[in-house]
């Protein structure tokens, strides 16, 4: 059990985030397996709990991609063991970022986008996005849709998504310098690390507290699930 408090200690103490291979030398524990099956733990509750909030007011949102060597056509998923995820970052009062969310996606079509954001922002808010057709319908499930195509504008197009422009790269080192890539099947997992402290920088003294509380009233997640 003590070793389990130290676990959500660093991990929710340490800004960058922490490597499992250092968790696993400061809490002197002999088996990767077990250190790496605790922090798969702690970033299931992480999981849980922000899943019980959504985005609201002003929201951008594109699609992104993780991992994998960079295709030729960013809809050419096929052999890039790249994952595409929606990421949504809703805009404060003076327009700075205050939440981010992610949901992994199955294409980077309609069929798939439009439900990414029924699931994450919550119907009126207003969608900023690029001159995706997978936004076009937007507005006919309930939101404001304010679109710019950014092939005929790329300065308009980059301040319309600034701060999924800037989260998307704080995420990629974020990745690289802790964990120095991931494994497509838990992809997911790291980008939800990634929002939960991102969601929580205003709080620094409440780290710890919120993330135990976070690891107590979590639903288990059993060893299979998480392997996938």
């Amino acid at each position: 059990m003590r070793q389990w408090f130290w676990a959500i200690f660093l991990i929710a103490t340490n800004k960058k985030g922490v490597s499992m291979l250092y968790l696993q030398r400061l809490l002197g524990i002999k088996k990767y397996q077990t250190v790496w099956l605790m922090g798969h733990k702690i970033r299931q509750a992480m999981i849980q709990r922000d899943s019980l909030y959504s985005l609201k007011g002003t929201v951008q949102a594109d699609e992104i991609f993780v991992g994998g060597k960079q295709s030729l056509h960013r809809r050419r998923l096929e052999g890039s063991n790249k994952t595409p995820f929606l990421i949504a970052v809703e805009e404060g009062d003076q327009g700075k970022p205050r939440f981010v969310s992610f949901e992994e996606l199955e294409t980077i079509y309609e069929d798939h986008v439009l439900p990414a954001l029924q699931k994450n922002i919550k119907k009126g808010s207003k969608i900023k996005s690029d001159g995706a057709g997978a936004y076009v319908k937007a507005k006919k499930n309930g939101y404001e849709h304010d679109r710019v195509v950014t092939m005929k504008n790329p300065d308009a197009g980059h301040e319309h998504l600034k701060w999924v422009n800037t989260l998307t790269s704080n995420l990629k080192r974020f990745l690289l310098s802790t964990y120095h890539g991931v494994d497509p099947k838990y992809r997911k997992s790291y980008l939800e690390e990634f929002a939960y402290r991102f969601n929580r920088r205003y709080w620094p003294h409440q780290a710890f507290d919120r993330l135990l509380y976070a690891c107590l009233n979590a639903t288990p997640v059993p060893l299979p699930e998480i392997k996938g």
